[in-house]
C-alpha cells in the first residue's frame, strides 16, 4: 500500500524475518542493467526450529547502528569468548581433578586388597611365582592399569559424544550421503580389534618382562657381596640387559603398534569421506545440493572421524591396562590358605603334637617332599629333625604353623586337626627361627617385638639377654634404638640369629621350631644360646632341625629322615647302635661341627 520505499537489504532481511506467518508482502525488483522493475508478492510461512532458533540469539544480540558502535560490540563479544574459554577450562580441571582422584582412590584401594591377599596366599604360590613377579604386579601392573582408567573417564566419555552429536548433524544435512562413510565403521572395528589383541599380547609380554628384570635387579643388589666376591659383574650387568633387551623388544613392539593404530585409522575414514565427498560434488554441481550445506556436512563429516581417530587409540590403552589387570587379579583371585569361617580357637597346645600319615606333594614340581609320616611329639619334648639336605625335614615342620598344608594325613595338636581351627591363634602358639634371619628396616627394638606388638621395653630387654643381644646392642651408640638397614645389613650373621630368637622367646609360644637357627653363629654363642633355649624350652614342646652335634645332643629324642620318610628315631646312642644313616651323618655332618 502506498509509493514503494527503499529499504537497505539487512533492514530489509530483518522486516522479512518478522512478517506475521500468512501476511503478504509487495516488493519492487529492479534490474539495474536494463533499467526496468517488477513488483512481487511474497507470503510469509512457517518458519521451522532452526530459523526460529537463529532468529531468538539475533534478537539477544545488539545491532550497532554505526561502524562505531561496532568496537564495543567487538570487544564484548571477545569477553564473552573469553569468559566462556575460562568456563571451559573450569569444568576442564574439575574433571581431570576428580577423574584423577577417584582412579587414584580406586588403584590405592585396589592395591591394598591385592596386598592384603598376597599376605594370606600360600608358600606354595611364591614357590612358583616368585616375589619379585608378586612385586612387579603390585606396582607395575597396577600403575599401567591406573593409566588406563585415566582415560576410560577422560576421553571415553567427551570423544563418542562429540562422534555421536557431529553424526547426528551430517545426518540432517544429509542422511544419504552419511551413510556411505558409516561403511567405515565394520571395516574400521576389525583393524582396532585386531590391533587390540596384538596390542594386549605384546603387553602382557612387556609387563612379564618388566618383572623378570625387577627380580634380576633384586638379586643382584641383595646379593652384591657375594657379586663382588666372585666378580660377578659383569656377567650379572651382561644377564641385567638381557633381561632388558626382551622388555624393549616387547615395548617396541607396543611403540609400533601404537603409532600405527592412528594412521590407519584416520586413512580408512578419509577414503570413505572422499567417495561421499565426490558423490556430494556431483550433487553441488548438477545444483542438486546448497554448496553452503555441502560445506556444513564435510565440517560434521570431520568432526565425526576425529573423535574415532582419537578412540582408536583409546582401544589400544584399554587392551594394555586389560592385560594388567589380568595379572593383578590373578593374584587378587589366588585362593588364600584355607580358613574355616567361625573356626574354634586352639587352646594352648599342653599334650601332644601329631603327624598323621602325613604327605606333601609340591605342585609345580610334582616332587613328594614328605610320604606317609607318622610321627608323635609328647608336650614338652624336644625333638631333633636330621637328615641330608632335601629330605624334608624343612617341609614336615612348616606343616605345623599351616605355611604348607598336606595333600594327604594329618596334623593334630592335642587331638585337634589343625586346618579345622583358627589360623591366627594356631600361629599365636608357634615361635620359628629359620636359618635365614628375616631383618626388618627397623630397630633392634622394634625387630624383636616384630611378633608381639605391643610388647613393652622391659620385656624385649629380658628377652634379648636370654638371646643374648644385649651383649652386642650395649655397645652400639643409640642401644635397642639403633635402625639395623635393609635386611639388617649393618649386623652380622649371628646377631640376626640372636635377634631372631629374641623374637621368638618374647612371643612366648609353647611350640618353638628351630630350623638351622645354630647354623650362623660361633661356638661360644651356640653353646649360651643352647643353655638359653633349654631353659626356655622348659613346659613347651620344641622341634629342630639342625647339623650341629650340640644341637642334636641336647634333644630328647632324634628322629632320621631320608627321601621324605622317617627312617629311625631314638636317642643318641640307640642311633648310632642301629641306623646306618645316622651314623654317616654322625661320622661327616656331626664329627665335623664337634670338632669346630
Amino acid at each position: 500500500t502506498g509509493a514503494p520505499k527503499l529499504v537497505h537489504g539487512k533492514t530489509l532481511i530483518r522486516q522479512l524475518a518478522k512478517t506475521p506467518e500468512g501476511e503478504s508482502v509487495d516488493l519492487v525488483v529492479f534490474n539495474v542493467a536494463d533499467k526496468t522493475s517488477r513488483t512481487v508478492t511474497l507470503t510469509a510461512g512457517r518458519a521451522n526450529y532452526k530459523s526460529e532458533l537463529l532468529g531468538r540469539i539475533a534478537d539477544v544480540i545488539p545491532e550497532p547502528v554505526s561502524y562505531k558502535d561496532r568496537f564495543p560490540l567487538f570487544i564484548k563479544l571477545m569477553i564473552i569468548f573469553w569468559g566462556s574459554v575460562l568456563l571451559r577450562n573450569a569444568f576442564r580441571f574439575c574433571q581431570e581433578y576428580l577423574v584423577q582422584t577417584a582412579v587414584r582412590k580406586g588403584i590405592m584401594d585396589l592395591r591394598c586388597e591385592t596386598f592384603s591377599n598376597a599376605l594370606h596366599l600360600p608358600m606354595t604360590f611364591y614357590a612358583a611365582h616368585g616375589t619379585s613377579d608378586t612385586t612387579s604386579r603390585l606396582f607395575s601392573d597396577v600403575g599401567e592399569l591406573s593409566r588406563g582408567q585415566i582415560t576410560l573417564f577422560g576421553k571415553t566419555i567427551l570423544e563418542p559424544a562429540k562422534a555421536v552429536s557431529t553424526a547426528i548433524a551430517a545426518l540432517i544435512l544429509n542422511w544419504k550421503l552419511t551413510l556411505i562413510t558409516f561403511v567405515a565403521g565394520p571395516v574400521a572395528f576389525l583393524l582396532i580389534r585386531l590391533l587390540g589383541k596384538m596390542m594386549k599380547k605384546a603387553s602382557r609380554k612387556a609387563l612379564e618382562s618388566s618383572a623378570d628384570l625387577l627380580e634380576t635387579t633384586q638379586e643382584t643388589l641383595t646379593g652384591a657381596r657375594v657379586v663382588k666376591a666372585y666378580t660377578m659383574e659383569t656377567h650379572q650387568r651382561e644377564e641385567f640387559l638381557d633381561t632388558h633387551k626382551r622388555l624393549y623388544k616387547q615395548q617396541r613392539r607396543m611403540a609400533r603398534i601404537d603409532a600405527l593404530t592412528s594412521p590407519m585409522i584416520e586413512s580408512l575414514g578419509v577414503t570413505f569421506v572422499l567417495l561421499a565427498a565426490a558423490a556430494a560434488g556431483y550433487y553441488v554441481f548438477a545444483e542438486l545440493m546448497d554448496p553452503f550445506v555441502f560445506i556444513a556436512w564435510m565440517g560434521c563429516l570431520a568432526g565425526m572421524f576425529d573423535p574415532v581417530r582419537k578412540l582408536s587409540k583409546v582401544f589400544t590403552r584399554f587392551q594394555r591396562s586389560e592385560a594388567a589387570a589380568q595379572r593383578v587379579f590373578e593374584v587378587y583371585d589366588e585362593t588364600p590358605e584355607k580358613v574355616l569361617p567361625n573356626a574354634p580357637a586352639l587352646t594352648r597346645h599342653q599334650q601332644s603334637i601329631t603327624f598323621e600319615d602325613v604327605s606333601l606333594r609340591y605342585a609345580n614340581t610334582g616332587i613328594l617332599a614328605v610320604n606317609s609320616v607318622n610321627l608323635t611329639i609328647g608336650h614338652n619334648e624336644t625333638v631333633a629333625i636330621v637328615g641330608p639336605n632335601g629330605c624334608g625335614k624343612t617341609t614336615l615342620v612348616s606343616m605345623l604353623p599351616r605355611l604348607l598344608d598336606p595333600t594327604a594325613g594329618h596334623v593334630l595338636i592335642d587331638g585337634q586337626d589343625i586346618q579345622e581351627t583358627s589360623l591366627d591363634s594356631l600361629r599365636d602358639q608357634i615361635g620359628l627361627v629359620t636359618q635365614d634371619s628375616m631383618m626388618f628396616h627397623a630397630t633392634i627394638a622394634e625387630n624383636i617385638g616384630f611378633g608381639r606388638p605391643g610388647a613393652s621395653h622391659a620385656e624385649i630387654l629380658t628377652a634379648a639377654k636370654h638371646a643374648y643381644v644385649d651383649e652386642f646392642v650395649q655397645a652400639m651408640p643409640d642401644g635397642y634404638d639403633t635402625i639395623i638397614g635393609q635386611h639388617g645389613s649393618t649386623l652380622s650373621g649371628g646377631q640376626k640369629q640372636r635377634i631372631s630368637i629374641a623374637r621368638a622367646i618374647l612371643r612366648d609360644p609353647s611350640i618353638l621350631i628351630f630350623d638351622e637357627a645354630t647354623s650362623q653363629i660361633d661356638s661360644e654363642s651356640e653353646h649360651r644360646i643352647s643353655q638359653a633355649v633349654n631353659e626356655f624350652s622348659n613346659g613347651r614342646t620344641t622341634l629342630m632341625i639342625a647339623h650341629r652335634f650340640a644341637t642334636v645332643m641336647a634333644a630328647d629324642r632324634i628322629v632320621v629322615m631320608d627321601a621324605g620318610r622317617i627312617l629311625d628315631s631314638g636317642t643318641h646312642t640307640d642311633l648310632l647302635a642301629r641306623c646306618e644313616l645316622y651314623r654317616t651323618l654322625y661320622n661327616t655332618q656331626f664329627t665335623d661341627t664337634q670338632a669346630q
